[in-house]
């Protein structure tokens, strides 16, 4: 039996897992953390769960392609799935616009509260029907397996998406929102992107287009761990607290891992589903590589890096009338706030009311999050106590906010979590604490199998698997791609897994 390893336990290398196992292949995977889910994780605190990664989940509805794969990898035939009906929810001066989720309900929303701006209102509604449909693109093939009828029908399946393309990939957001004539609708635009480091519109349909994608009862962790039973129940093996330092190599061939503790791990094939600078440039000591590689880790910016403030309060907040039924809310602050550096102007928050198992029974969990320069945490790390100082600055800053829209809030906190960049770099290694790989994943088209490497893969957020889904859609691929190496049928089944 062909034995893979697999570096890391998240969901890229838990789904490879899974279809190694299906497949007949000895699957092992290395997990440097001590559970399963890398980013797609959560911790507790006081009984109440921090999650830190599933807003919406693509694939929770029947209709949607990605479905199948929840299905196969057996993580959504026993959830209950609980859907929003706002995407965002931004308050301003009082002013509330809600970006539902619905497009129908969005366009009727918005026009109410600017008529004279229903062309550019449909332009918008226009843009947000185009992403459900990119959503529910076909499952395809791993692209390593196209052939040239395989590529042609590709793209000949993007070409009603090339004009929606052309138009708004690099259009402004500022030149787009200047486009309204209401002040109202100007001011919500700009504020989605507002505190990131985005300028580019074409993020925003992305943001708003939920429409069937839920949230999967239980929080990120939970459905982790439903992967990692699936993949113990298939006979797969993964051992926690393993972190892989080098990636053996013979005659250009992967032959195995070894440990930073010295063990040795031979192995047929060898998938990387880790961080992609650790793995090229540390695990492979940056000997297979090419130009546009280099290239791409010397000059593409990475995805924003988030803070995250975890609160536990002892209220019932289910009923919270601004809270409620949202993905994220937006405030926009009366005075700014400066945390290690960097002004914001706006609080993301979010309420996990609607789960019940994410709290004590009549208590919340609320997320408070801010996108932030990983350099400045990077450089308040190498000062311990400065670092806690800001981390408390942040905590106190979040409950004067707090009490501006929850009165007496102060009195009920039982807990108080601050994630910082550094913390996402503890949990996984991750590229400057970069929580969605490249900042654009369209022009950071890396290969998922490096130049004169045999039997190796790449899977995961730094080579196109962007998100929960892309990579669970990686690691099925890469073990397709395998089965094809090995004039194998492709197996997507499992025998205790019911459809």
């Amino acid at each position: 039996m062909k034995k893979i390893v697999i570096i890391g336990g998240g969901i890229a290398g838990l789904s490879a897992g899974c279809y190694a196992k299906m497949n007949g292949y000895d699957a092992h995977i290395f997990e440097m953390h001590d559970h399963p889910g890398g980013l797609c994780t959560a911790w507790k605190r006081k009984g109440y769960t921090f999650d830190v990664c599933i807003h919406w989940l693509e694939g929770t509805s029947p209709n949607s392609p990605f479905h199948r794969i929840w299905q196969e990898l057996g993580v959504i035939q026993d959830k209950k799935i609980h859907y929003h009906d706002v995407s965002v929810r931004l308050i301003s001066n009082g002013q509330i616009v809600n970006f539902y989720c619905d497009p129908d309900k969005l366009a009727k929303h918005l026009k109410e509260i600017a008529p004279e701006d229903s062309e550019m209102i449909d332009e918008l509604v226009y843009t947000i029907r185009k992403v459900y449909k990119l959503f529910n693109m076909p499952l395809t093939k791993a692209k390593e397996l196209s052939n040239v009828i395989d590529k042609l029908k590709m793209a000949k399946s993007f070409m009603p998406f090339m004009k929606f393309f052309i138009k708004y990939a690099r259009m402004n957001i500022n030149d787009f929102a200047a486009k309204f004539k209401n002040p109202i609708l100007q001011q919500a635009i700009l504020g989605l992107l507002a505190d990131t480091e985005f300028d580019v519109f074409f993020g925003i349909p992305f943001m708003i287009a939920t429409q069937g994608c839920g949230f999967p009862e239980g929080g990120s962790l939970n459905f982790s761990k439903s992967i990692e039973q699936s993949f113990i129940k298939l006979g797969g093996k993964i051992d926690y607290n393993s972190k892989v330092k080098k990636i053996l190599v013979n005659n250009n061939k992967a032959i195995g891992i070894k440990l930073e503790d010295g063990t040795e791990v031979n192995a047929d094939m060898v998938i990387s589903a880790a961080d992609g600078y650790s793995t090229i440039f540390k695990m492979l000591d940056g000997k297979f590589i090419n130009k546009k590689i280099r290239d791409c880790y010397e000059t593409q910016d990475t995805f924003p890096t988030y803070l995250q403030v975890s609160i536990g309060v002892d209220m019932d907040l289910s009923k919270e009338p601004n809270l409620n039924n949202t993905i994220y809310n937006f405030y926009k602050l009366e005075k700014p706030i400066e945390i290690a550096g960097k002004e914001h102007r706006f609080i993301s928050l979010k309420n996990y009311a609607f789960d019940p198992t994410l709290s004590p029974k009549g208590k919340t969990t609320l997320v408070v999050g801010f996108s932030c320069k990983f350099e400045n945490w990077e450089n308040l790390y190498q000062d311990r106590e400065k670092y806690q100082q800001e981390k408390k600055k942040v905590e106190s800053a979040v409950i004067s906010f707090l009490k501006t829209i929850i009165p007496n809030i102060e009195d009920k906190i039982e807990a108080i979590d601050v994630a910082t960049p550094m913390t996402i770099v503890r949990y996984t290694n991750n590229l400057k604490g970069s929580y969605m790989g490249w900042a654009n994943p369209f022009s950071a088209k890396l290969p998922r199998i490096l130049p004169k490497l045999k039997n190796f893969f790449m899977i995961g957020q730094w080579v196109g698997d962007t998100g929960v889904s892309g990579a669970s859609k990686g690691g099925r691929d890469s073990i397709e791609y395998i089965c094809k190496k090995d004039k194998k049928s492709f197996i997507t089944t499992a025998p205790f897994i019911n459809p």
